[in-house]
């Protein structure tokens, strides 16, 4: 074989790796690859294109666990360890480069553990080395399929199970020459024969005289074998660390605390075997502290060699000051991730300490634990002075959550559970993680991520039932929800269920509706049933993908990445099953549970908790009331259509109006009373059929809603919906024409958007794509993979004299394109939609 036959054969199985690669990370188009392959020609990436893209590989797909259970949990840095993290961006990019040629290969991690967790994530077998036992202990309980960590210190031989195993090792030494030599010698013995280490070193201008470090440290890998393939400029760049942060702002420098450190990236292949010779540092026991396994947000370090030192404990106060092991500062053998720094005389009294701490103690049990074991010959009162005056330098106990002022999370939950009944619904474990933020309960947490959305905020603006330009004081729904959770509330209090429950899945029971309300409902719904999509639309099950994925705030979240708000199932049920009627015009009970896309999410088919009953409950009630009082405002109803409904003569309701009253302010007056004999029968009636269950779990195999009116009372509100509601509003010509204009505009631009997806604001399209490869597009792509839009459909539009149009486009739509289309049509307020129709049909 002759040199350049081998070179082409290198060539070609780069080229053949880099396409594929990219294939397995989602990439499905000729224009996508080709300005990815490093400058191959295009005639050559075609050629392995069309040989590759039919193949089925398997997409790479990264864990949700590699940002939220690993890289916003890692522990607090440690000052001593130099322990900078490399930011997001610069661990995904580098690990796609890492995978472009060592997908299925050995790698092992040496004091990377970011870039180690961001591998990992792609299930790649990852082998993380690292001195603290603190990140190992959290890698090894996120990656538990193949990958493992190990600790381990570069001032010590390897483990014999390590050594000449890895075809690619990744270093980041801390930036000394000492500690160059020996990562880089660890490294070498890890490689295989013709392995590559990918090493960060300091960039030219990082400090005086690096240029000539770096100098020296190729020379020294050369001399000993090693190949050196290139350096690269500005790779890597570093999250700015608390204690970094803490001896700027200590020293009087002022940053804005954004990534300003950066490396360049060096790239060595290991001939043989000959490391660079060093001297190990002498072996130091550390240990680390957390309390109560806040390790994330703060740790002290203890080094268990004892000071010769007056008093129990003195500060070093330069040491807050330095980052630099250049920088020349006492020694300290207690110091924190705050760059708080002390000596101590006693470290195994002082290690007794920090254990009581971090198991929560406060200092008055601290001070008796420690003299009652009358191990350190010290009086109470002396050993309260030592406390105190490690609590005066550090405020280790300040910061604490568990101060007797503040309730802890597990208190809140105790006390809510005493104020709750037995009936009461208990919280399950959420779609994306369960973690507690410290001072808020699971149902509370939902409350407070629906108010804060944007759907919700949105139900300000979509109508109710009369169009909102009628009457500035008329319903709408973000009203509505309102005076839903004031009801619902008014019931769970009766029956002891949890009120954070009832409030959230009132105020996020309607965040499903379109603009213009049921109108623009039913306009997509019959279009989805012309097309072809069992299940059609309906407001239930589009609120909850509205919450389970198209919320798109917390797919920026620093901490808890993920689609939608990770509400909890339980609120979930109440969306979808809040009206859940068994006849009438609506969906059925079954066939929105025969179509949802939730089922696994969620409990079962059956009736909703008995929270979720009370919000079905209330929301017909609200409807009752507020529809009644906006068509008396604008005069659709009179005094005879209420009298000819037998509620309205059932005590204490009383319509006798004297001459000169208004029929309004008659309702208004007499609104309470209706209330009051609506709420008193249901919970009568509620407190009948609960008494009769054994369980709260016999809720979910009632033969009818456990909450909810008399047989009579029902059949009141029955006669008030056909005589009035269906009769008379939906019949008034206001309503009739408001309904008319939102079916022609919601399903023309539904259609529109289908055929242009361009003209969809910019970032919801962004946001939106994320969605492209989840379950909630399977769900439709299990239905139809591409659609044709009938021409009869489409004579609204100009299509066969537009320019550039061809009407087959209308055949083989990409069914992404109607969903994109279905989910921004019907996030939009009525005011938006209008605006957006006449900017697009005028």
């Amino acid at each position: 074989m002759t040199i350049e036959t081998s070179k082409q054969e290198v060539w070609e199985k780069q080229l053949r790796s880099k396409i594929t690669n990219l294939l397995q990370r989602g990439l499905t188009s000729f224009e996508d690859i080709l300005p990815l392959c490093d400058g191959a020609q295009p005639k050559d990436v075609d050629r392995l294109f069309k040989e590759l893209k039919d193949l089925n590989f398997d997409v790479l797909q990264t864990s949700a666990d590699y940002k939220t259970k690993f890289f916003f949990m890692l522990p607090a840095a440690n000052p001593l360890f130099f322990q900078w993290w490399y930011t997001l961006e610069s661990q995904e990019l580098m690990a796609s480069k890492l995978l472009d040629i060592y997908r299925g290969q050995n790698i092992a991690c040496l004091g990377t553990p970011t870039l180690a967790a961001t591998l990992a994530s792609y299930s790649e077998n990852i082998t993380l080395l690292d001195i603290d036992e603190d990140i190992v202990s959290l890698f090894n309980d996120v990656f538990s399929n193949g990958s493992k960590a190990k600790v381990h210190d570069v001032n010590h031989d390897l483990i014999e199970d390590y050594e000449k195993k890895y075809d690619c090792i990744t270093i980041d030494p801390p930036w000394y020459p000492s500690e160059f030599k020996k990562f880089i010698s660890r490294a070498i013995q890890l490689s295989k024969d013709g392995g590559v280490i990918y090493c960060s070193i300091p960039q030219k201008l990082t400090r005086p005289g690096i240029e000539e470090e770096r100098r020296e440290l190729i020379s020294a890998l050369q001399a000993c074998g090693h190949d050196i393939l290139y350096i690269e400029p500005n790779v890597m760049k570093y999250i700015v660390p608390h204690f970094e942060e803490e001896a700027l702002k200590n020293s009087g420098i002022g940053t804005k605390n954004q990534p300003w450190r950066s490396s360049d990236l060096l790239v060595i292949k290991v001939n043989g075997s000959e490391v660079l010779s060093f001297e190990p540092e002498v072996k130091r026991e550390i240990k680390s502290f957390s309390r109560i396994g806040n390790s994330n947000i703060f740790r002290v370090f203890l080094d268990k060699t004892d000071m010769d030192i007056d008093f129990a404990i003195s500060e070093v106060g330069s040491f807050s000051e330095t980052i630099s092991k250049r920088d020349s500062v006492e020694q300290v053998n207690l110091w924190t991730s705050y760059k708080q720094g002390f000596q101590v005389k006693d470290t195994a009294l002082f290690n007794d300490i920090m254990v009581l701490w971090s198991k929560g103690h406060d200092i008055k049990e601290t001070v008796n634990i420690i003299y009652k074991n009358n191990i350190y010959g010290k009086t109470e009162s002396n050993l309260k002075k030592i406390i105190e005056k490690l609590e005066d330098y550090t405020g280790l106990w300040a910061m604490s959550a568990e101060l007797p002022v503040r309730r802890t999370a597990e208190e809140i939950k105790k006390k809510n559970d005493a104020l709750s009944s037995e009936w009461a619904s208990q919280p399950s474990d959420r779609e994306h993680g369960n973690k507690s933020d410290g001072f808020r309960i699971e149902f509370q947490r939902d409350r407070d991520r629906i108010i804060w959305s944007n759907g919700f905020r949105k139900l300000a603006d979509k109508t109710q039932l009369f169009p909102l330009e009628e009457d500035d004081h008329l319903r709408q729904r973000l009203a509505h929800s309102i005076e839903v959770m004031q009801l619902s509330s008014t019931i769970g209090a009766a029956f002891g269920l949890d009120k954070d429950l009832i409030e959230s899945g009132s105020l996020a029971h309607d965040i499903g509706h379109t603009p213009f309300g049921h109108a623009g409902e039913y306009a997509i719904d019959r279009m989805f049933n012309i097309l072809g999509f069992e299940g059609g639309f309906n407001h239930y099950e589009h609120g909850v993908d509205v919450v389970r994925f198209l919320e798109g705030s917390y797919q920026y979240s620093m901490g808890d990445s993920h689609n939608g708000l990770n509400l909890t199932p339980e609120v979930c049920d109440c969306i979808l099953k809040h009206t859940y009627c068994d006849k009438g015009d609506g969906p059925s009970q079954e066939n929105i549970w025969k179509y949802t896309k939730h089922k696994k999410y969620l409990r079962c088919g059956g009736y909703s908790h008995l929270e979720g009953q009370a919000v079905r409950a209330a929301d017909k009630i609200s409807y009752l009331l507020s529809d009644i009082e906006d068509g008396i405002k604008l005069g659709a109803i009179e005094l005879h259509d209420l009298l000819a409904c037998r509620l309205f003569h059932r005590a204490p309701i009383d319509f006798r109006i004297k001459k000169g009253d208004f029929l309004y302010s008659k309702f208004l007056e007499q609104r309470g009373s209706i209330i009051k004999l609506l709420m008193e029968d249901i919970i009568l009636e509620s407190t009948r059929r609960i008494s009769k269950l054994k369980s709260k779990n016999d809720v979910f195999k009632a033969d009818d809603y456990c909450i909810f009116h008399s047989e009579q009372i029902d059949k009141d509100m029955g006669e008030i919906w056909d005589k009035i509601q269906v009769a008379k509003l939906h019949l008034d010509p206001r309503v009739l024409s408001a309904n008319m204009k939102a079916s022609k505009m919601v399903g023309e631009l539904l259609l529109l958007f289908t055929l242009f997806p361009e003209h969809i604001n910019t970032q919801f399209r962004v946001e939106h794509e994320r969605l492209n490869a989840t379950e909630y597009m399977k769900y439709y792509r299990d239905q139809h993979k591409t659609i044709e839009i009938p021409q009869r459909l489409l004579a609204f539009l100009p299509l066969d004299i537009m320019i550039g149009f061809n009407l087959k486009n209308t055949q083989y739509i990409d069914v992404y394109n109607l969903i994109l289309a279905k989910d921004y049509v019907a996030s939009l307020t009525d005011k938006k939609l209008k605006k957006v129709y006449q900017e697009l049909q005028s």
